[in-house]
């Protein structure tokens, strides 16, 4: 019996830097092609790239005639350049689903129209997708009550528009299956009439192994913080924090992930701090690991986030989490952070500096609470399994009759 095929709609890869998401479908791919399943992704040139980097067995079917340019996302030029490109893309692989056929499995890898869509119209009949993500509601992006709507709410738009049909259009499917990263996603998605039994939560993944192949070492930083510098990550209420800590605590000393600098450093050097802070740059994952081992704390200030995976990055590296108490956090990290009421900066600055203060003596939260369970849930094995069983429940692994 031939391998089932498993076609990604990966339309929204549009640079070799990838993302949280990408990860995702990259983890999974790997997964269905140890299973035996033959792998065809649709996208453009990064994407080829991408998964040629990856070493991912698989075809490509190509969706555009060239990488797109690198554009100014924030700035409107940018978002019509990005559209375009995506609209582009969407009718290339219109053009090109001949190539899958009833038999096989397509999975869109994000809620978004140009890889829904085209999974929907696709002859597969077995179809999966994923939702990473809610998308702010109409009201919300109306007057502005969620950090992450801009300023122009034309993107804000974009996005609950695309993922409003794209749900609606994928759960009217025959025989669907749809991943979602996040427990709170459940009511809104049996509203859309998708059963129990159509639905799968998939943590976003860690990479336990990797982190436990790290040596301990000695923490030589207060405090560690990653992110990118957009208004829903709480900038603000995290350099104040910075300041209190440095005047409170002799011989303070922090470090930024990521490519911040040249955003971040001015303003650091405004208020002081630029002799406390150190910038790691971009770096590879068993460097991150290691800064974040080498870190006593890490502050999460951010105003709004999904379900992210740096706060389990934090966790399985033993370092401490002091976050604001928003709504997405504790269904999915429960007991393991140290949460502080929302955006009360006062109580945040103290929270922090209580922690700093308890793990410079060795009193570490986390060393009382359940790791090796927070582990096994959220490792890429854990969630590459649950991939695999979806697939096969649809009557479609590699031991089962095709329908």
């Amino acid at each position: 019996m031939p391998s089932p095929k498993l076609h990604f709609i990966t339309n929204g890869v549009f640079s070799t830097s990838i993302a949280g998401g990408d990860i995702h479908f990259l983890k999974l791919a790997e997964a269905a092609a140890r299973a035996g399943y033959e792998l065809n992704f649709f996208g453009g040139h990064a994407l080829q790239k991408v998964i040629e980097e990856h070493k991912l067995h698989g075809t490509v079917t190509l969706t555009d005639h060239a990488a797109m340019p690198k554009v100014n996302q924030g700035a409107l030029t940018g978002q019509l350049a990005m559209f375009r490109d995506f609209l582009g893309r969407y009718r290339r692989t219109l053009a090109q689903l001949r190539v899958i056929a009833p038999g096989d499995f397509v999975y869109a890898v994000s809620d978004y129209w140009f890889d829904v869509l085209p999974a929907v119209r696709a002859s597969a009949r077995r179809k999966l997708m994923v939702l990473h993500m809610e998308a702010p509601t109409f009201n919300q992006i109306l007057h502005r009550k969620r950090p992450d709507v801009d300023p122009m709410r034309l993107a804000s738009f974009h996005y609950w528009a695309s993922q409003e049909w794209s749900l609606r259009r994928f759960c009217a499917c025959p025989s669907k299956h749809i991943f979602h990263l996040h427990p709170n996603m459940v009511p809104r998605l049996k509203e859309h009439g998708v059963l129990e039994r159509e639905m799968t939560y998939l943590s976003y993944g860690l990479e336990v192994a990797a982190t436990e192949a790290v040596p301990d070492g000695e923490r030589t930083y207060d405090v560690v913080w990653i992110g990118r510098v957009h208004r829903q990550k709480g900038i603000e209420d995290l350099l104040t924090t910075l300041e209190y800590l440095a005047g409170r605590l002799k011989g303070f000393k922090a470090i930024f992930i990521g490519n911040v600098r040249e955003a971040l450093a001015p303003e650091l050097a405004a208020r002081g701090l630029d002799k406390h802070v150190e910038f790691s740059g971009f770096v590879r994952e068993a460097e991150k690991i290691r800064i974040f081992k080498a870190s006593r704390v890490f502050l999460m200030p951010s105003r709004h986030e999904g379900s992210p995976r740096v706060i389990g990055e934090s966790i399985i590296a033993g370092t401490p989490v002091v976050a604001y108490d928003i709504p997405n956090y504790r269904p999915v990290f429960g007991e393991f952070i140290r949460y502080v009421p929302a955006f009360n900066l006062d109580a945040y600055r103290l929270a922090a500096e209580d922690e700093v203060r308890r793990m410079r003596i060795g009193e570490n939260y986390l060393l009382h609470l359940d790791l090796d369970r927070f582990k096994h849930d959220n490792s890429w094995e854990t969630t590459q399994a649950k991939f695999l069983g979806a697939l096969q429940r649809m009557d479609g692994g590699p031991n089962g009759a095709q329908s």
